[in-house]
């Protein structure tokens, strides 16, 4: 054998040696991929049909993820819950996996089919399209984990458990397990179902029962329920604790004030409304904050000047104001007026808003405000934690990130 010979044994082996080195990469590579793929559930886009048949060919139920391009916790379980390494096992072995955007396509059809009114709404369909089970608003993994594995299972199914309630079934840990799959799926019919479970009960007071009746109860005065919270609010608040049962209480005179068609602009109508759920000693102030609250969202064009006026009154006979409403009209001041004076008052106001609870909203309305007083340094600081916290909270900050943006370009 001549050194040619070698040189071209050589060549070859060479070639061999980089080919197999080649399809090893590509092997790796593929396996990565592959390994990508499973941490994340894979969804169909947009095409029910095409759900159906696999569905059908599978014998599997379809889950939806009916979602909006606005709504920050959907964007939130898309970055985190959905990329969960056991959630989208379970998912992706259990369902034919679904996105829809409700707002484009079949989605304002589907929405309406399906009643579709909050976002994200997480629906779980049989191969016809029917609905046998969903939930409402962000789950994180061990939640959405939970859901996958109520819907995989008929006797858990909200659709079947209101078949059983209808059929009369009336054991208590049925009804219980009924209510709160009726208010996780964001459904009317719960207070029918508490209201059932507690008749059974002698005494309503105890720590449980107290429990099941703010959890279960409609919040209306429509409900009996409800109406037992209020004319028993010192237990409930004992139990519950003092600002879970106020926001509550609040949530339901807010409802009712349009379910019931008070006259808004009748701060006397208000007042009285207001009376049946805080009483009288606090229900002037209340009617106040909920008709500048109304005026302040009202649509077209309002009288600044009046509102302005107003809201300083309001803001001056009433400090001991929640975050949410300190920070609600230091926004509409940040919105309506350019007058320093005011805007520092705006200011004052939303730093108490913060001292209560500091959250992504109340810190993009100070940075929003320090940037209309000039105050670049600070309104920086708080647009950058406002984002930081708004990843935490699975809010959208991208409202907050266009402010920065305009900070920086002072």
């Amino acid at each position: 054998m001549g050194i040619s010979d070698i040189i071209v044994i050589f060549s070859i082996s060479k070639k061999k040696l980089m080919k197999l080195f080649l399809i090893t990469i590509g092997l790796f590579a593929s396996v990565s991929i592959f390994a990508q793929e499973v941490d994340s559930i894979r969804f169909i886009l947009a095409d029910l049909t095409k759900a159906q048949v696999q569905a059908t060919n599978a014998d599997k139920i379809i889950f939806v993820d009916a979602y909006t391009t606005w709504c920050g916790p959907c964007k939130m379980m898309d970055r985190t819950t959905f990329k969960d390494e056991e959630v989208a096992k379970f998912y992706n072995d259990n369902f034919v996996n679904l996105k829809m955007d409700m707002e484009k396509g079949k989605g304002p059809t589907f929405a309406q089919k399906h009643s579709v009114r909050g976002y994200p709404s997480l629906l779980f369909l049989n191969a016809r399209g029917d609905l046998v089970h969903r939930s409402l608003g962000f789950q994180d993994e061990k939640r959405f984990l939970k859901l996958g594995q109520s819907a995989s299972d008929p006797s858990q199914q909200v659709i079947t458990l209101q078949n059983r309630f209808e059929s009369g079934e009336k054991d208590q840990k049925f009804l219980l397990n009924y209510a709160d799959a009726l208010t996780m799926a964001g459904m009317s019919g719960y207070d029918e179902v508490t209201q059932a479970y507690i008749e059974q009960e002698k005494n309503w007071n105890t720590s449980k029962n107290i429990k099941v009746l703010f959890d279960y109860s409609k919040a209306s005065l429509d409900s009996k329920l409800f109406q037992y919270m209020i004319a028993n609010k010192d237990l409930f608040e004992a139990e519950i604790g003092m600002q879970k049962v106020e926001d509550k209480i609040s949530f339901a005179a807010s409802s009712d004030v349009r379910s019931k068609q008070v006259d808004t602009t009748d701060k006397e109508a208000l007042t009285t409304h207001f009376a049946k759920y805080f009483g009288v000693d606090h229900a002037d102030e209340r009617a106040i904050g909920y008709y500048l609250n109304n005026l302040m969202y009202s649509p077209g064009e309002i009288n600044e000047q009046k509102y302005l006026a107003d809201v300083q009154l309001f803001m001056a006979s009433n400090p001991a104001l929640s975050f949410k409403s300190l920070n609600a009209h230091a926004w509409r001041i940040y919105e309506l007026s350019d007058d320093r004076l005011l805007l520092a008052q705006a200011e004052s106001w939303i730093n108490k808003s913060i001292e209560q609870e500091k959250n992504s909203f109340n810190l993009d309305t100070k940075a929003s405000i320090l940037y209309k007083l000039g105050k670049k340094n600070e309104a920086l600081k708080a647009a950058e934690e406002s984002v930081k916290l708004a990843g935490e909270e699975g809010s959208d900050p991208s409202a907050t990130e266009e402010l920065i943006s305009k900070i920086k370009a002072m």
